[in-house]
């Protein structure tokens, strides 16, 4: 099986974090693959794909899957151990991880639910409590179209 196009390139990537990075060289190996990380991720949180039979791209991804694709893989490759302080000498300075490894924030993860098609169902609905309307007759039994079964109107 073909590996899936990745929803960014890695001159995205470069282009994104500000600085040169080889396609081929180590660095640019090791871009294009937060890149696919981070796609898997985008893939799986907005239930789509946006590839062809092929693992091709189809045209016109949405600049959001891409966006989040792109900062996703940024702190993979900037961070890919997940480090929440550093410091030299007497210097010292502390950042906020989530969690170690390839995540989705929670703004990303409403950015992609906007790109999640729906199946119909889901939302707010209202579910009858009563019978109304219905009047069984006197015995307290409900006829059903087989002959002879019937069952109790509680």
């Amino acid at each position: 099986m073909d590996t899936p196009a990745t929803l960014a390139g890695v001159t995205d990537l470069a282009d994104w974090l500000g600085e040169a990075i080889d396609p081929e060289s180590a660095d640019g190996k090791r871009a294009a693959l937060c890149l696919r990380i981070a796609s898997a991720l985008v893939r799986k949180g907005s239930g789509q794909t946006w590839l062809t039979d092929a693992n091709a791209l189809v045209p016109n991804v949405p600049e959001d899957a891409v966006m989040v694709t792109l900062y996703c893989a940024s702190r993979v490759y900037d961070n890919r151990n997940a480090q929440t302080s550093g410091g030299l000498d007497d210097y010292s300075e502390g950042w906020k991880v989530d969690e170690s490894g390839a995540y989705l924030t929670a703004t990303e993860k409403r950015m992609l639910s906007a790109l999640r098609q729906s199946n119909g169902f889901g939302g707010l609905g209202s579910v009858a409590t009563t019978r109304g309307g219905y009047n069984p007759d006197a015995s307290g039994w409900v006829l059903t179209p087989t002959p002879g079964v019937q069952f109790p109107w509680y």
